[in-house]
């Protein structure tokens, strides 16, 4: 697929999302209910679910990251007899 078929593709895919978050968002009818939430509720909590695990995700990693890597070797300085 070319840069520019592909760029087009994820161009209209984020405008569809954007109009279809819009719509969830604001125009779903008030009596639209899914688990005892309405869906404009669930519009606005996946979205935090989301950013907070991935935040909390790159959080974990680094901790991983910085748990298991091993400490630098010291550096030895050698001296010359010049």
């Amino acid at each position: 697929m070319r840069n520019r078929s592909l760029g087009a593709l994820l161009f209209a895919l984020a405008l569809l999302g954007m109009v279809g978050y819009f719509w969830l968002l604001f125009l779903t009818p008030q009596d639209a209910v899914f688990l005892e939430k309405s869906v404009s509720e669930w519009a606005l909590i996946i979205p935090i679910v989301i950013i907070v695990y991935a935040v909390l995700i790159v959080v974990a990693w680094i901790g991983w990251a910085l748990a298991s890597t091993a400490p630098p070797l010291p550096v030895t300085v050698e001296v010359s007899d010049e």
